[in-house]
C-alpha cells in the first residue's frame, strides 16, 4: 500500500470513528435529551440525508473549482463543531437546524473525500485499493460501535460528543498535513 493512500484510510478511520460512536447511540441521546418522539429520529435522519443529498452535485463542482483539501477541511470544520454543539441543543428544533447544518457539513466533506481517494488509487489496482479502504473503514466503524454505549454509560453524551468532535479534527489535519508533505 503506497503512503498516500495509507494517509487517506487513516483520515477516513477518524470519520468512521465518529458516525460509529455516534450512530447507535443518537436515537437513545434524541429521546433522553429532547423526550422527542420516535418520529423525530426517523425525521432527524431524513433531514441530514435530504440536505446532503439535494447539496452534493453543487458542492462537487465547489470542489472542482477550489480544490478538494480546502472543501474537505471547511466540511470537516463545520462537523466537528455541529458534533460540538450538541452538547449545547436546548431545544427539538435547534437539533433539526444542527442537522441541517451537518447535512451541508457532509455534502462538502463527501464529494471532496472521494476525489483524495479518486487520486491516491491506482488505475490497475484501485478496485482491490478501494475494497481494502472500504473493509478499513468498515472495521472502524464496528469496532467504535460496540464501545459507543460503555462511553456513554460511563462517562455521558458530552465525552462522546467532545470525543468525537476530536476525532473530526483530526481527521482534517491528517488531510492537511498529508498535502504538505506531497
Amino acid at each position: 500500500m503506497n503512503r498516500a493512500l495509507a494517509t487517506i484510510i487513516a483520515a477516513s478511520v477518524f470519520s468512521s470513528l465518529y458516525a460509529g460512536l455516534v450512530g447507535p447511540v443518537y436515537p437513545i441521546f434524541v429521546l433522553q435529551k429532547f423526550s422527542g418522539a420516535i418520529t423525530d429520529i426517523g425525521l432527524l435522519y431524513a433531514t441530514f440525508y435530504i440536505t446532503s443529498a439535494g447539496l452534493k452535485l453543487f458542492t462537487g463542482r465547489l470542489v472542482d473549482k477550489f480544490g478538494k483539501v480546502p472543501i474537505f477541511l471547511i466540511g470537516g470544520s463545520i462537523s466537528a463543531a455541529c458534533t460540538l454543539a450538541y452538547t449545547l441543543n436546548f431545544n427539538i428544533t435547534q437539533l433539526y437546524m444542527l442537522e441541517i447544518l451537518n447535512g451541508v457539513a457532509y455534502a462538502l466533506q463527501r464529494p471532496a473525500f472521494l476525489v483524495l481517494l479518486t487520486d491516491v488509487t491506482s488505475s490497475k489496482k484501485r478496485g482491490r485499493q478501494m475494497g481494502m479502504f472500504d473493509s478499513v473503514d468498515d472495521l472502524a466503524g464496528a469496532v467504535s460501535s460496540l464501545v459507543s454505549v460503555l462511553i456513554v454509560a460511563s462517562f455521558g453524551f458530552q465525552f462522546l460528543f467532545y470525543l468525537c468532535s476530536g476525532f473530526q479534527a483530526t481527521s482534517g489535519l491528517i488531510v492537511l498535513t498529508s498535502r504538505k508533505r506531497r
